[in-house]
């Protein structure tokens, strides 16, 4: 007996998206990035107009694989409105951020950001991107591995406690 596996579109409109997640509040919303900067929100079977965070200012999304990159809601969300995202800044560096929801929670507070790390990567390419709670309520961030051609430089997979 042959297995199938079935795709089915869910969204449409989104620029370059790299990332889909839920923010564990059992509201049903998905949250997707795209590498531009802006974390949209797929609520009902449609995209909404306005972008949950619109970060694109600060954002270097010209290399390859630079860009908004990673995207985590605090295990607490429901009752903290916390996330974090990761990106590569307009220097090439890339950034784990902290941010609030507004009082709307389909708006994020952009002037809540709150820097808590900045790596500097030597190359454009290889900035890893992904955010996840682990079991143990630590936050983990993969950074790439540096990139360059060979891979000259090894960077770390970092643990952060929320």
């Amino acid at each position: 007996m042959a297995s199938y596996i079935a795709f089915e579109e869910v969204a449409s409109g989104l620029n370059q998206p790299t990332f889909l997640t839920h923010a564990g509040d059992g509201s049903g919303r998905l949250f997707i990035t795209e590498r531009a900067g802006r974390i949209r929100i797929l609520q009902g079977g449609s995209i909404l107009g306005t972008p949950f965070l619109d970060i694109v200012s600060k954002i270097s999304s010209g290399g390859s694989e630079q860009g908004l990159l990673g995207l985590a809601f605090h295990p607490d969300y429901a009752g903290n409105g916390t996330f974090f995202v990761h990106y590569t800044n307009l220097s090439g560096a890339i950034v784990l951020a902290r941010y609030q929801v507004s009082s709307n929670p389909n708006l994020a507070d952009a002037a809540s950001e709150s820097i808590l790390l900045t790596v500097p990567k030597p190359f454009a390419n290889h900035n890893g991107g992904m955010l996840a709670f682990g079991p143990d309520g630590m936050l983990y961030m993969a950074t790439g591995d540096g990139g360059g051609g060979g891979d000259p430089i090894l960077m770390p997979m970092l643990r952060l406690s929320a």
